[in-house]
């Protein structure tokens, strides 16, 4: 990883942290859960773009329409999976929306961003880095919670102990997800240098 890919993963991190600290601090302020999993995303929408800058290549207009692809096609992929979650609210409903959300991020941001990269590798690299982050971060949520084969028991308080666990998975979630677009960005730089044999 090079310093520019560091710098974008970690700030999208912070991004990320940023958008859990809305079910962290305030979840208790939206009536409905689907109106708390709007707020998450919609600070994703506004700077996640953003923070990637640095390591995906792109900048002035191109970078402005990456930001732009960006936040229309995160939006589709929280909807979809927000769909999936909401119908099957186990880890099947959780794999199969991130998997359809993340096909149709991955072609929208190929299409506007002209990526000339084998789609299928593409959302191949997006879907395990996504997983990856995603998963480590729900198990460092349960382990701060004294819970699984790795719980920690904290002497802290549980309302202490709960917003640090959320926080924890925004972490993980964060990286994950900044490394697959930072992936998939660089996938197509290297197939760009190639003949064009692949399909």
């Amino acid at each position: 990883m090079n310093v520019r890919e560091l710098i974008s993963a970690t700030l999208f991190s912070l991004v990320a942290v940023l958008s859990f600290s809305v079910w962290a601090f305030g979840s208790s302020l939206f009536p409905s859960e689907p109106l708390m999993y709007a707020g998450c995303a919609i600070v994703f929408l506004g700077v996640g773009g953003v923070a990637l800058l640095p390591a995906v290549g792109f900048s002035g207009k191109s970078g402005i329409q990456f930001c732009i692809a960006f936040a229309v096609g995160y939006l589709i992929y929280a909807v979809i999976w927000s769909v999936a979650w909401f119908i099957v609210p186990r880890t099947i409903g959780e794999v199969v929306g991130s998997l359809i959300g993340l096909i149709a991020f991955g072609l929208l941001l190929r299409k506007w961003m002209n990526l000339d990269l084998p789609i299928l590798s593409g959302v191949a690299i997006l879907f395990l880095f996504h997983t990856v982050g995603y998963y480590l971060g729900s198990f460092a949520y349960d382990s701060l919670q004294d819970r699984g084969p790795a719980g920690i028991e904290l002497n802290w308080s549980p309302q202490t102990i709960r917003t640090t666990a959320r926080l924890s998975w925004g972490v993980f979630y964060g990286i994950g997800v900044a490394l697959g677009v930072i992936n998939f960005c660089h996938l197509s730089r290297q197939s760009s240098d190639k003949p064009s044999t692949q399909i």
